[in-house]
């Protein structure tokens, strides 16, 4: 009874009483312990020591006492009978301490009479036969063969042990090498001894025994192989757990050692093995437990009366298939487990791979699936054979080789792995369901033509299947997407069927119809189109691919291994132009963006999708506080600026109507907005675009018409060169930089947000009626020059930083003198200087009061104050990045330049955190700021011409 319960149940009492007899004698049967148990609580319950209270019991006031023979002086009653070991068995048969076997060394049985049937050994007349029931004659045969089978499997392990384990062990010469001998004897021989020596000790014994004392009609071995199957279960648990690694290691040394193969076909042709191979004799335990099994399972169904045998035998054959099934799944793990190191050693990496870790040997690695595909080569005329394998972790694409060795011996198999292998995160199923093609068998010729295709459709079908080809640059046509931890593959055009008919395969014998499918290593260019040989084979792979990186992402999100959850913020509001149709996205399931669009998908659900509120490009965001501190969000558009409540994904309104919206962000200590529309800076009074009253700009309420006028909008800049501008506070002022492009080079200029606004009633209004030429919002307080093309800017407490062509130039305000960083000049930075040349710096952000990150497309370097470099190794990229940002001085956050997946990696250390892929990727917002946070868009992975917006926020519990 365990702790803490407090109600118990006929069985609890029997097997706690059966526990008691074999723990008293150890030497009882289980099978005579758990009759005797029986018989003991049934007295129980016919005194009242037990009572029932439905399906419970409780021990009653009642007494039972009585004698037990069979646990009197340990289970003899006879107290000097057993003072010493002595030969034979004790006179008394109800005595538990002897136990029923034979003596197997002292009466070997002739190996003729091995092989004779039960009729035979015992000499039964034909007469008995025939008038003997034919179930039970049936079942007397099924008996024998379970004894004679034994005596041949005791055999069999014997060739193991004296035939293959000794004479390696002394073969002269040397058969192994005497350095890994021992270990290989040990690893692939070491079991076999624990199941000898269980066999006869508890089942071939008592067998024969049970043979002498019953026979020619044996009642049953149920009792025998009950109390056996308890013995042996950790020995050929063991032995199962060892079989794949034996079976390898035997295999490995035959292709590697001529003299062990050599030994291997003199060992097969030995009378003693009877031309059987060393496979068949290192897997007979596994096979011999299976078929005790089917030899008992055939004895109970030839037992026409139920009896007590009858139920034993049941019982001992569920036991016994327990242990079988257990055997088994312990056989296929660690087939897993060898099969990956037998790949190990046939995987030959490239020269320039060496940074790819397969680690295949790893705790909880396993091949998910594998097969041969084919490819195309470098033109269209090569057909390449590949063999791709699927793990848990990377997908690996090789090319099958066979290398014979020295001596001429057999030829081992190898895979030239010949693409870099493709790790899960980075892993995307661009189509699963592009037509089929065909390639031509006739020699010489290998190219891939589409198959033909019949199918009836209507006018409007055709049509949109025409607007589908016709429009190929669009937001969501990229030539690839991404996977990782977020969104899974894309569909490109050619796989978005409008023809969902009967497909006719007309092609000429003498040529084959493959089915494609493409994938996409993300950060590399190119993209694999892999042909399988049938659709089913290519729904399979597609299948596989989805479920592992479903698995992926799965494990990722249980560990909280990925420093970002996202929230979506928009998810219908914001569509693309109809004519820029996409299709859906291969969605994976348990990515963060697919958690994201469940939960909003969840809070909306039953209120059906509402229509965009807008039908252009999405450009920029960014958050803020009203000034009551409701928190909001805008986001610039092609068509204006729309903004909506926090909590409100689907409460989008357009705030203000202006053209070409690239950049946008909020001064909430003065209740202004600053954007570039069309590549002009204007500034926006925060209470007109988002009034406290809940009206935006252009439909006012008129009682607040007249107050709207007086804080209408003021053009910051001239002409329409404004690139870029950048907001912060640099000794102790708010401070807005902007820059303006002048030929080939940059004109920076700093204006200051001020308190004062005069109310300028008559003042002139200029373009779009906004005001130019006043002071109402800001004051001019610097500006400077530099010769080069800008992309960006960074501030800090008291200098900047300026991406340009030549590079990261730092100056501060006062001085106005920038120097280049950073500073490549000394010899072991050479490395350094050859990896970003040509490259376009992206930022520079500020990661300890001491150190600093220049960002680069594909590298960032660390560098310390004075702009020298701090480390002599670079953080490299999985892509080329468009767009960079650093989140909390801890997490750098790119964008690939194909707008195929964001890239987050820990700044301080360069690892690689998280990858979110989709499609038509941008950053809209950068994150700086009091409550900031990164945004980012997104074509809709479930959702046909429509883009998402989500905020990237930060996992609790998250440890670095």
């Amino acid at each position: 009874m365990s702790e803490g319960t407090t109600d118990l149940k006929g069985q609890m009492i029997t097997d706690g009483i059966v526990a008691l007899f074999t723990h008293k004698v150890p030497t009882m049967n289980i099978a005579d312990a758990e009759t005797l148990g029986a018989r003991v609580v049934s007295a129980m319950f016919d005194s009242g020591a037990l009572l029932k209270e439905e399906e419970w019991v409780r021990f009653g006031e009642e007494e039972l006492s009585g004698v037990l023979f069979q646990l009197t002086g340990m289970g003899c009653y006879s107290p000097m009978v057993h003072s010493q070991t002595l030969p034979g068995r004790c006179y008394s048969h109800h005595c538990m301490r002897t136990l029923k076997k034979i003596n197997l060394q002292t009466q070997l049985l002739e190996p003729q009479r091995k092989d004779e049937d039960w009729a035979t050994y015992y000499k039964i007349s034909k007469e008995t036969i025939e008038s003997t029931n034919k179930k039970d004659i049936e079942r007397q045969n099924i008996l024998h063969e379970v004894i004679t089978t034994e005596d041949s499997y005791m055999d069999q392990l014997n060739v193991l042990r004296f035939l293959y384990r000794d004479e390696l062990a002394k073969g002269q010469p040397p058969i192994l090498s005497p350095k890994n001998k021992d270990a290989f004897l040990r690893d692939v021989f070491g079991k076999v001894d624990a199941i000898k020596q269980v066999n006869e000790d508890y089942l071939l014994a008592q067998l024969k025994y049970r043979q002498q004392e019953q026979g020619p009609w044996i009642v049953g071995f149920s009792d025998i192989f009950r109390e056996w199957v308890r013995k042996a279960r950790g020995a050929y648990v063991d032995y199962a757990a060892s079989f794949p690694n034996a079976t390898f290691l035997v295999r490995r040394e035959a292709e590697r050692n001529l003299h062990f193969r050599q030994f291997l076909d003199q060992a097969r042709e030995n009378e003693r093995s009877k031309r059987l191979g060393w496979d068949t004799y290192l897997k007979a335990p596994i096979t011999r437990l299976q078929r005790y099994g089917l030899l008992l399972s055939t004895v109970h169904r030839s037992m026409p009366q139920d009896s007590e045998e009858k139920s034993n035998l049941r019982t001992a054959i569920e036991e016994i298939r327990a242990v079988t099934l257990e055997c088994d799944a312990r056989v296929a793990d660690m087939a897993k487990n060898v099969n990956l190191s037998e790949l190990a050693t046939k995987l030959t990496l490239r020269p320039g791979m060496e940074k790819v870790k397969l680690n295949l040997t790893h705790l909880g690695r396993e091949v998910i699936f594998e097969g041969d595909l084919q490819r195309t080569g470098t033109n269209r005329f090569t057909w390449l054979e590949t063999h791709a394998i699927l793990f848990d972790h990377y997908l690996v694409l090789a090319k099958k080789v066979s290398k014979g060795d020295s001596l001429g011996g057999a030829k081992q198999e190898k895979y030239d792995v010949s693409k870099l292998p493709i790790p899960m995160d980075l892993l995307v199923l661009e189509s699963a369901n592009d037509d089929p093609q065909v390639k031509s068998n006739i020699k010489g010729i290998g190219s891939v033509a589409a198959v033909t295709t019949r199918a009836t459709s209507s006018p409007q079908d055709v049509r949109n299947s025409r607007v589908s080809v016709s429009n190929g640059t669009n937001p969501g046509t990229l030539a690839h997407t991404n996977t990782s931890n977020s969104v899974a593959s894309i569909s490109t055009q050619g796989s978005a069927k409008t023809l969902v008919t009967t497909t006719v395969l007309d092609s000429p014998k003498d040529e084959k119809v493959l089915f494609p499918f493409r994938i996409k290593h993300l950060g590399k260019i190119e993209t694999y189109t892999l042909y399988a040989a049938s659709a089913q084979n290519r729904q399979d792979w597609c299948d596989k691919i989805v479920e592992a990186k479903t698995r992926h992402a799965a494990s990722l999100f249980k560990q909280n291994a990925e420093p970002f959850r996202l929230r979506v913020i928009a998810d219908t509001a914001f569509a693309y132009d109809a004519i820029l149709g996409t299709p859906k996205s291969i969605v994976i399931r348990g990515t963060p963006l697919d958690r994201a669009i469940q939960e909003v998908e969840e809070r909306y659900r039953g209120r059906g999708r509402p229509n965009p509120v807008c039908r252009a490009s999405v450009n920029c965001a960014t958050s803020f506080n009203q000034p009551y501190g409701v928190p909001m969000i805008a986001i610039g558009t092609d068509y204006g600026v729309y903004i909506t409540n926090r909590d409100n994904p689907r409460g989008w309104t357009r705030a203000i109507t202006i053209t070409r919206v690239t950049q946008i962000a909020v001064l909430e200590e003065f209740s202004l907005m600053v954007l570039i529309a069309d590549k002009s800076l204007i500034a926006y009074h925060l209470d007109s675009v988002c009034p406290v009253g809940g009206s935006a700009t252009g439909a006012e309420p008129s009682s607040t018409a007249s107050n709207t006028q007086k804080r209408a909008p003021q053009k910051l800049s001239g002409a329409r060169d404004v690139g870029f501008f950048a907001t912060g506070r640099m000794k102790d002022r708010s401070l807005v930089f902007y820059k303006k492009r002048e030929g080939v080079s940059s004109i920076f200029k700093v204006l200051e947000p001020v308190y004062q606004k005069s109310s300028a009633g008559g003042s002139r209004r200029g373009w779009g009626g906004l005001r130019r030429g006043t002071t109402e919002f800001f004051r001019d307080f610097d500006e400077f020059y530099i010769a080069s093309e800008t992309y960006s800017i960074n501030l800090f407490q008291s200098s900047l930083a300026i991406s340009t062509a030549k590079g990261v130039e730092v100056m501060t305000l006062d001085k106005k003198v920038p120097f280049s960083i950073p500073d490549l000049k000394p010899p072991d930075c050479a490395s350094i200087a050859a990896r970003i040349k040509d490259q376009r710096p992206l930022g520079m952000f500020r990661l300890s009061e001491s150190e600093f990150l220049l960002v680069f497309e594909e590298v960032g370097i660390y560098v310390n104050k004075h702009g020298d470099v701090s480390r002599a190794v670079v953080m490299e990229f999985v892509g080329k990045a468009k767009q960079a940002t650093l989140w909390g001085e801890m997490y750098l956050v790119l964008v690939d330049q194909g707008g195929g997946f964001v890239e987050v990696r820990n700044a301080v250390n360069g690892r690689l955190r998280q990858v979110v892929s989709g499609r038509d990727v941008r950053l809209l917002d950068e994150g700086r700021g009091r409550g900031g946070s990164v945004k980012v868009a997104m074509q809709h992975p479930e959702a046909e011409r429509c883009q998402v917006v989500v905020e990237m926020i930060v996992n609790e519990g998250l440890k670095e």
